[in-house]
Protein backbone atom coordinates (compact mmCIF):
# COMPACT_ATOMS: atom_id res chain seq x y z
CA UNK A 1 0.00 0.00 0.00
CA UNK A 2 0.93 3.38 -0.91
CA UNK A 3 -0.56 6.64 0.92
CA UNK A 4 0.40 10.00 -0.49
CA UNK A 5 0.34 12.07 3.29
CA UNK A 6 0.39 15.90 2.51
CA UNK A 7 0.88 18.11 5.82
CA UNK A 8 1.23 22.11 5.58
CA UNK A 9 2.27 23.36 8.79
CA UNK A 10 3.88 21.95 12.57
CA UNK A 11 0.57 20.87 13.72
CA UNK A 12 -0.35 18.76 10.72
CA UNK A 13 3.48 17.14 10.92
CA UNK A 14 2.51 16.17 14.25
CA UNK A 15 -1.07 14.41 13.19
CA UNK A 16 0.81 12.84 10.33
CA UNK A 17 3.40 11.30 12.48
CA UNK A 18 0.68 9.48 15.08
CA UNK A 19 -0.68 8.54 11.94
CA UNK A 20 1.94 6.94 10.41
CA UNK A 21 2.36 5.14 13.52
CA UNK A 22 -1.18 4.48 14.01
CA UNK A 23 -0.93 2.77 10.82
CA UNK A 24 1.94 0.57 11.14
CA UNK A 25 1.10 -0.87 14.42
CA UNK A 26 -2.62 -1.77 12.84
CA UNK A 27 -0.73 -3.55 9.53
CA UNK A 28 1.05 -6.52 8.87
CA UNK A 29 3.07 -4.66 6.07
CA UNK A 30 3.94 -0.75 6.95
CA UNK A 31 2.85 1.30 4.24
CA UNK A 32 4.90 3.61 1.60
CA UNK A 33 4.68 7.10 2.61
CA UNK A 34 5.40 9.99 0.38
CA UNK A 35 4.11 13.08 -0.15
CA UNK A 36 4.94 16.44 2.17
CA UNK A 37 5.83 16.25 5.70
CA UNK A 38 8.14 17.92 8.30
CA UNK A 39 10.51 16.11 10.61
CA UNK A 40 8.49 13.94 12.63
CA UNK A 41 6.55 12.51 9.30
CA UNK A 42 10.33 12.22 8.01
CA UNK A 43 11.73 10.49 10.74
CA UNK A 44 9.23 7.79 10.09
CA UNK A 45 10.02 7.33 6.39
CA UNK A 46 7.94 9.71 4.42
CA UNK A 47 9.69 10.68 1.42
CA UNK A 48 8.88 14.68 1.16
CA UNK A 49 8.80 16.27 -2.00
CA UNK A 50 9.30 19.41 -0.79
CA UNK A 51 10.10 21.67 2.75
CA UNK A 52 6.65 21.79 4.61
CA UNK A 53 7.49 25.21 5.53
CA UNK A 54 6.92 26.67 1.93
CA UNK A 55 3.04 25.92 3.03
CA UNK A 56 3.16 27.86 6.27
CA UNK A 57 1.11 30.69 5.10
CA UNK A 58 -1.72 32.24 7.06
CA UNK A 59 -4.52 34.96 6.35
CA UNK A 60 -5.76 36.29 3.39
CA UNK A 61 -3.09 38.99 2.98
CA UNK A 62 -0.22 36.70 3.77
CA UNK A 63 -1.91 33.77 0.93
CA UNK A 64 -1.98 36.32 -1.90
CA UNK A 65 1.27 37.80 -1.44
CA UNK A 66 2.66 34.25 -1.64
CA UNK A 67 0.17 32.55 -4.09
CA UNK A 68 2.68 32.37 -6.97
CA UNK A 69 4.71 29.96 -4.82
CA UNK A 70 1.73 28.44 -3.18
CA UNK A 71 0.58 27.79 -7.17
CA UNK A 72 3.56 25.98 -8.26
CA UNK A 73 3.68 23.95 -5.26
CA UNK A 74 -0.03 23.16 -5.84
CA UNK A 75 0.52 21.98 -9.40
CA UNK A 76 4.24 20.41 -8.44
CA UNK A 77 1.65 18.07 -5.36
CA UNK A 78 -0.55 17.63 -8.24
CA UNK A 79 2.13 15.94 -10.76
CA UNK A 80 3.85 13.75 -7.80
CA UNK A 81 0.22 12.27 -6.92
CA UNK A 82 -0.62 11.60 -10.35
CA UNK A 83 2.79 10.06 -10.94
CA UNK A 84 2.89 7.98 -8.13
CA UNK A 85 -0.60 6.54 -8.24
CA UNK A 86 -1.15 6.24 -4.38
CA UNK A 87 -4.04 3.88 -2.70
CA UNK A 88 -4.75 6.56 -0.50
CA UNK A 89 -4.45 10.48 -0.58
CA UNK A 90 -4.49 11.80 3.02
CA UNK A 91 -4.78 15.78 3.36
CA UNK A 92 -4.16 17.14 6.88
CA UNK A 93 -5.39 20.22 7.71
CA UNK A 94 -4.29 23.14 5.87
CA UNK A 95 -7.48 23.85 3.40
CA UNK A 96 -5.92 26.75 1.49
CA UNK A 97 -3.53 24.10 -0.05
CA UNK A 98 -4.72 20.67 0.49
CA UNK A 99 -8.52 21.34 -0.58
CA UNK A 100 -6.96 22.62 -4.37
CA UNK A 101 -4.92 19.79 -4.46
CA UNK A 102 -8.11 17.66 -3.73
CA UNK A 103 -10.58 19.02 -5.93
CA UNK A 104 -7.81 18.61 -8.95
CA UNK A 105 -6.99 15.29 -8.02
CA UNK A 106 -10.90 14.47 -8.07
CA UNK A 107 -10.99 16.08 -11.20
CA UNK A 108 -8.18 13.87 -12.92
CA UNK A 109 -8.54 10.55 -11.33
CA UNK A 110 -11.53 9.85 -9.06
CA UNK A 111 -10.26 5.96 -8.14
CA UNK A 112 -7.83 7.81 -5.45
CA UNK A 113 -10.21 8.21 -2.34
CA UNK A 114 -9.23 11.44 -0.59
CA UNK A 115 -9.65 11.60 3.10
CA UNK A 116 -9.20 14.95 4.98
CA UNK A 117 -7.82 14.89 8.77
CA UNK A 118 -9.39 17.67 10.82
CA UNK A 119 -12.29 18.53 9.85
CA UNK A 120 -12.91 22.38 8.43
CA UNK A 121 -13.91 24.90 11.60
CA UNK A 122 -17.55 25.21 9.85
CA UNK A 123 -19.35 25.33 13.34
CA UNK A 124 -16.96 28.60 13.43
CA UNK A 125 -17.17 30.34 10.05
CA UNK A 126 -18.24 29.79 5.95
CA UNK A 127 -20.22 27.34 7.14
CA UNK A 128 -21.04 26.44 3.45
CA UNK A 129 -17.82 25.01 2.96
CA UNK A 130 -19.82 21.70 4.62
CA UNK A 131 -21.40 21.40 1.12
CA UNK A 132 -18.59 22.42 -0.98
CA UNK A 133 -16.25 19.69 0.28
CA UNK A 134 -18.46 16.91 -0.62
CA UNK A 135 -17.75 17.22 -4.66
CA UNK A 136 -13.85 16.31 -3.92
CA UNK A 137 -13.45 14.82 -0.55
CA UNK A 138 -14.85 11.37 0.31
CA UNK A 139 -14.35 11.42 4.15
CA UNK A 140 -13.52 13.44 6.84
CA UNK A 141 -11.51 12.22 10.20
CA UNK A 142 -12.61 14.97 12.59
CA UNK A 143 -10.84 15.88 16.11
CA UNK A 144 -13.87 17.40 17.60
CA UNK A 145 -16.79 15.40 19.24
CA UNK A 146 -19.42 17.61 18.13
CA UNK A 147 -18.37 18.34 13.84
CA UNK A 148 -19.56 14.95 12.41
CA UNK A 149 -23.12 16.45 12.43
CA UNK A 150 -22.22 19.24 10.60
CA UNK A 151 -20.89 17.03 7.71
CA UNK A 152 -23.46 14.13 7.48
CA UNK A 153 -26.22 16.73 7.68
CA UNK A 154 -24.80 17.05 4.07
CA UNK A 155 -24.12 13.70 3.16
CA UNK A 156 -20.35 13.74 3.43
CA UNK A 157 -18.58 10.58 5.57
CA UNK A 158 -17.09 11.80 9.11
CA UNK A 159 -15.91 10.11 12.01
CA UNK A 160 -14.82 11.44 15.55
CA UNK A 161 -11.38 10.13 16.15
CA UNK A 162 -10.39 11.94 19.19
CA UNK A 163 -7.73 14.90 19.36
CA UNK A 164 -4.18 13.17 19.66
CA UNK A 165 -2.81 15.69 22.58
CA UNK A 166 -4.50 12.98 25.02
CA UNK A 167 -1.91 10.71 24.49
CA UNK A 168 1.26 13.46 23.63
CA UNK A 169 1.76 15.03 27.00
CA UNK A 170 3.51 12.35 28.92
CA UNK A 171 7.23 12.82 29.59
CA UNK A 172 9.17 10.93 32.13
CA UNK A 173 10.66 12.26 35.46
CA UNK A 174 13.96 11.74 34.36
CA UNK A 175 14.02 14.23 31.69
CA UNK A 176 12.52 16.70 33.78
CA UNK A 177 15.26 16.42 36.09
CA UNK A 178 17.87 16.70 32.99
CA UNK A 179 15.71 19.77 32.10
CA UNK A 180 15.94 21.57 34.95
CA UNK A 181 19.49 20.78 35.20
CA UNK A 182 20.19 22.19 31.80
CA UNK A 183 18.66 25.71 32.45
CA UNK A 184 19.67 25.99 36.06
CA UNK A 185 15.30 25.91 37.20
CA UNK A 186 14.72 25.54 40.67
CA UNK A 187 11.50 26.25 41.65
CA UNK A 188 11.15 30.15 40.51
CA UNK A 189 7.66 30.57 38.69
CA UNK A 190 8.22 29.64 34.74
CA UNK A 191 6.73 31.11 32.14
CA UNK A 192 6.34 29.87 28.75
CA UNK A 193 6.01 32.28 25.29
CA UNK A 194 4.74 30.30 22.40
CA UNK A 195 4.44 32.61 19.31
CA UNK A 196 3.08 30.49 16.67
CA UNK A 197 4.25 27.99 13.70
CA UNK A 198 4.46 30.59 10.68
CA UNK A 199 6.52 33.22 9.78
CA UNK A 200 3.70 35.33 9.03
CA UNK A 201 2.75 34.63 13.32
CA UNK A 202 6.27 35.52 14.04
CA UNK A 203 6.38 38.53 12.64
CA UNK A 204 3.09 40.00 13.92
CA UNK A 205 3.18 38.59 17.25
CA UNK A 206 6.83 38.15 18.65
CA UNK A 207 7.54 41.93 19.30
CA UNK A 208 4.62 42.30 21.41
CA UNK A 209 5.06 39.14 23.08
CA UNK A 210 8.61 39.92 23.78
CA UNK A 211 7.69 43.32 25.75
CA UNK A 212 4.92 42.38 27.34
CA UNK A 213 7.52 39.32 28.58
CA UNK A 214 9.57 41.99 29.83
CA UNK A 215 7.13 44.55 31.45
CA UNK A 216 5.95 41.18 33.48
CA UNK A 217 9.54 40.31 34.25
CA UNK A 218 9.80 43.07 35.91
CA UNK A 219 5.97 42.65 38.25
CA UNK A 220 7.57 39.40 39.02
CA UNK A 221 11.35 39.38 39.01
CA UNK A 222 12.37 35.73 40.28
CA UNK A 223 10.48 34.46 36.81
CA UNK A 224 12.13 32.21 34.39
CA UNK A 225 10.96 32.61 30.67
CA UNK A 226 11.07 29.92 28.23
CA UNK A 227 10.91 30.84 24.31
CA UNK A 228 9.58 27.42 22.68
CA UNK A 229 10.15 27.77 19.02
CA UNK A 230 8.97 25.06 15.97
CA UNK A 231 11.77 23.80 14.17
CA UNK A 232 10.44 25.32 10.88
CA UNK A 233 10.49 29.05 12.16
CA UNK A 234 13.69 28.71 13.80
CA UNK A 235 15.98 30.89 12.38
CA UNK A 236 13.20 32.98 11.48
CA UNK A 237 12.73 33.77 14.90
CA UNK A 238 16.18 34.36 16.03
CA UNK A 239 16.01 38.00 14.75
CA UNK A 240 13.57 39.09 17.32
CA UNK A 241 15.10 37.87 20.02
CA UNK A 242 15.93 41.55 20.87
CA UNK A 243 12.79 42.43 21.88
CA UNK A 244 12.79 38.97 24.42
CA UNK A 245 14.03 39.07 28.19
CA UNK A 246 17.50 38.67 27.88
CA UNK A 247 17.82 36.49 29.76
CA UNK A 248 15.05 34.11 28.40
CA UNK A 249 16.00 30.53 27.71
CA UNK A 250 15.82 30.06 23.75
CA UNK A 251 14.10 26.17 23.27
CA UNK A 252 15.25 25.20 19.54
CA UNK A 253 16.45 21.99 18.35
CA UNK A 254 19.41 23.31 16.60
CA UNK A 255 21.46 23.63 20.02
CA UNK A 256 20.68 20.50 21.08
CA UNK A 257 19.06 18.26 18.52
CA UNK A 258 15.58 17.28 17.35
CA UNK A 259 15.25 14.13 20.18
CA UNK A 260 16.25 16.44 23.04
CA UNK A 261 14.01 19.48 22.01
CA UNK A 262 10.93 17.40 21.51
CA UNK A 263 11.65 16.03 25.08
CA UNK A 264 12.66 19.11 26.46
CA UNK A 265 9.43 20.84 25.40
CA UNK A 266 7.54 18.57 26.95
CA UNK A 267 9.10 19.35 30.23
CA UNK A 268 8.55 23.09 29.53
CA UNK A 269 5.16 22.10 29.83
CA UNK A 270 4.78 20.59 32.52
CA UNK A 271 6.47 22.62 35.00
CA UNK A 272 5.05 26.08 33.39
CA UNK A 273 3.18 27.75 35.65
CA UNK A 274 1.70 30.11 33.10
CA UNK A 275 1.76 30.60 29.21
CA UNK A 276 1.74 33.43 26.73
CA UNK A 277 0.77 31.64 23.57
CA UNK A 278 -0.67 32.49 19.57
CA UNK A 279 -4.47 30.96 18.79
CA UNK A 280 -4.21 27.62 17.87
CA UNK A 281 -3.68 23.94 18.74
CA UNK A 282 -1.00 24.78 21.19
CA UNK A 283 -3.90 25.63 23.48
CA UNK A 284 -4.98 22.10 23.59
CA UNK A 285 -1.26 21.49 24.86
CA UNK A 286 -1.46 23.58 27.03
CA UNK A 287 -4.84 22.50 29.28
CA UNK A 288 -3.48 18.90 28.78
CA UNK A 289 -0.51 20.07 31.00
CA UNK A 290 -2.66 22.20 33.15
CA UNK A 291 -0.24 25.36 32.22
CA UNK A 292 -3.15 28.60 32.47
CA UNK A 293 -3.05 30.70 29.74
CA UNK A 294 -3.77 34.28 27.98
CA UNK A 295 -4.05 33.93 23.98
CA UNK A 296 -2.76 36.76 21.75
CA UNK A 297 -3.43 37.13 18.35
CA UNK A 298 -3.42 39.42 15.32
CA UNK A 299 -2.88 39.47 11.02
CA UNK A 300 -3.30 41.61 8.60
CA UNK A 301 -6.17 44.20 8.51
CA UNK A 302 -7.75 43.06 5.24
CA UNK A 303 -7.45 39.26 6.81
CA UNK A 304 -9.09 40.96 10.19
CA UNK A 305 -11.75 42.69 8.41
CA UNK A 306 -12.93 39.40 6.18
CA UNK A 307 -13.12 37.06 9.24
CA UNK A 308 -14.43 39.53 11.61
CA UNK A 309 -17.54 39.36 9.22
CA UNK A 310 -17.38 35.60 8.38
CA UNK A 311 -16.43 34.39 12.48
CA UNK A 312 -20.00 33.05 13.57
CA UNK A 313 -18.20 32.44 17.14
CA UNK A 314 -17.22 34.76 20.13
CA UNK A 315 -13.91 33.31 20.62
CA UNK A 316 -11.02 31.55 18.80
CA UNK A 317 -9.66 29.65 21.87
CA UNK A 318 -10.80 25.89 21.54
CA UNK A 319 -10.53 25.21 25.45
CA UNK A 320 -13.68 27.79 25.33
CA UNK A 321 -15.38 26.47 22.39
CA UNK A 322 -14.80 22.78 23.72
CA UNK A 323 -16.24 23.14 26.83
CA UNK A 324 -18.60 25.93 26.36
CA UNK A 325 -17.11 28.61 28.94
CA UNK A 326 -14.76 31.56 28.16
CA UNK A 327 -12.19 31.52 30.99
CA UNK A 328 -9.27 31.28 28.36
CA UNK A 329 -8.39 35.40 27.83
CA UNK A 330 -7.96 36.28 24.35
CA UNK A 331 -5.85 39.46 23.04
CA UNK A 332 -6.72 39.56 19.63
CA UNK A 333 -6.83 41.99 16.48
CA UNK A 334 -7.39 45.93 17.68
CA UNK A 335 -6.92 44.47 21.21
CA UNK A 336 -3.67 42.69 20.60
CA UNK A 337 -1.20 45.37 22.43
CA UNK A 338 1.18 44.59 25.42
CA UNK A 339 -0.91 46.30 27.92
CA UNK A 340 -3.83 44.49 27.43
CA UNK A 341 -1.79 41.21 27.43
CA UNK A 342 0.18 41.92 30.59
CA UNK A 343 -2.99 42.89 32.51
CA UNK A 344 -3.91 39.41 31.67
CA UNK A 345 -1.30 37.89 32.54
CA UNK A 346 -1.24 39.07 36.00
CA UNK A 347 -5.29 38.33 36.31
CA UNK A 348 -4.59 34.67 35.52
CA UNK A 349 -1.34 34.28 37.27
CA UNK A 350 -3.39 35.11 40.82
CA UNK A 351 -6.62 33.16 39.56
CA UNK A 352 -6.49 30.52 37.35
CA UNK A 353 -8.89 27.85 39.20
CA UNK A 354 -11.49 28.56 36.39
CA UNK A 355 -9.44 27.46 34.00
CA UNK A 356 -7.97 24.49 35.58
CA UNK A 357 -11.45 22.76 35.64
CA UNK A 358 -12.08 23.85 31.99
CA UNK A 359 -8.47 21.80 31.34
CA UNK A 360 -10.17 18.48 33.39
CA UNK A 361 -13.10 19.12 31.17
CA UNK A 362 -12.05 19.51 27.77
CA UNK A 363 -9.83 16.50 27.59
CA UNK A 364 -12.45 14.61 28.92
CA UNK A 365 -14.24 15.37 25.89
CA UNK A 366 -11.92 15.12 23.51
CA UNK A 367 -12.09 11.33 23.41
CA UNK A 368 -10.36 10.19 27.14
CA UNK A 369 -10.61 6.62 26.06
CA UNK A 370 -8.49 3.37 26.08
CA UNK A 371 -7.72 3.09 22.28
CA UNK A 372 -5.50 5.83 21.02
CA UNK A 373 -6.41 9.02 18.87
CA UNK A 374 -3.69 8.02 16.21
CA UNK A 375 -5.09 4.55 16.54
CA UNK A 376 -8.38 5.59 16.38
CA UNK A 377 -7.73 7.81 13.02
CA UNK A 378 -5.94 4.59 11.42
CA UNK A 379 -8.50 2.60 11.62
CA UNK A 380 -10.85 5.56 10.01
CA UNK A 381 -9.05 5.40 7.05
CA UNK A 382 -8.33 1.64 6.44
CA UNK A 383 -12.16 1.34 6.64
CA UNK A 384 -12.93 4.22 4.75
CA UNK A 385 -10.35 2.59 2.27
CA UNK A 386 -11.99 -1.06 2.01
CA UNK A 387 -15.67 0.50 1.43
CA UNK A 388 -14.43 2.79 -0.89
CA UNK A 389 -12.93 -0.62 -3.03
CA UNK A 390 -15.70 -2.21 -2.56
CA UNK A 391 -18.17 0.37 -3.97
Amino acid sequence: MKIFIIAGEDSGDKLGSAIIDGLNNILDTPPIYVGIGGNGMKSRGLKSIFPMSDLSVMGFIEIFLQYKNLKERINQTIVSILDEKPDILLTIDAPEFCFRVAKKIKSLNSNIPIVHYVAPSVWAWRSKRAKKITKFIDHLMALFPFEPNYFHDVGLSCEFVGHPIISENHVEDKIITEFKKEYCLKDQPIILCLPGSRKSEINRLMPVFGETLKKFSRALPNAKFILVSTPDVYEHSKQYLEFMPPDIIFLSPEKIGMDKYLEFKKASFKLSNLALAASGTVSLELAANNVPMVIGYDMSSFSKLIIGLMLRTDTVTLVNLICGNRNIPECIGSNFNQENLFLEMVRVYSNNRCQITDFSTTMNLLGNTETPPNVRAANSLIKYFCSFKKA
